[in-house]
């Protein structure tokens, strides 16, 4: 499964400035919901925050990816934010989170979640990869600079 396949356009936010975690978290819940991803924003955003309360999906060198598998997911989504200046994700490390990915996986859709966060993860090992998506100008920008090194990465 390619993450691309995943993202649409409606799910990607370039250069939002949320106040805080939970901020972040109701705009990336917002972008599953125009994405199509999700029936039931409230149901979704309980099962986010149930995953949050068991430890921060921030996974250092600002970068964050929550997720969770829930009644409320249509189908698998992606969806990605880019914060400019940070906001605090209670990052293991304390730093401020600038990317953010949300993994929507159906409750009863096997392991998509991982299968994603670990091909995501391989991908933004890379600093140059994290940082070229951060500075995307575009949706388009954006997901060109997924489909690359994701085709570079897994041919």
């Amino acid at each position: 499964m390619r993450i691309v396949d995943l993202m649409k356009k409606e799910g990607i936010a370039l250069g939002v400035s949320p106040a805080d975690k939970e901020s972040a978290i109701d705009i990336m819940v917002d972008l599953q919901d125009k994405s199509g991803n999700i029936s039931n924003a409230k149901t979704y955003k309980k099962g986010i925050l149930k995953r949050e309360s068991e430890g921060s999906t921030a996974v250092g060198m600002g970068i964050a990816i929550p997720h969770t598998k829930n009644k409320a997911v249509i189908q698998p989504g992606l969806v990605a934010i880019t914060v400019p200046n940070g906001v605090d994700y209670e990052s293991p490390g304390g730093d401020l989170s600038t990317l953010l990915f949300m993994i929507a996986a159906p409750k009863n859709g096997g392991d998509v979640h991982l299968e994603v966060l670990s091909r995501l993860m391989v991908m933004l090992m890379d600093e140059t990869f994290a940082n070229n998506l951060r500075a995307a100008k575009t949706a388009d920008e954006f997901l060109e600079i997924i489909d690359t090194k994701e085709t570079e990465k897994f041919s």
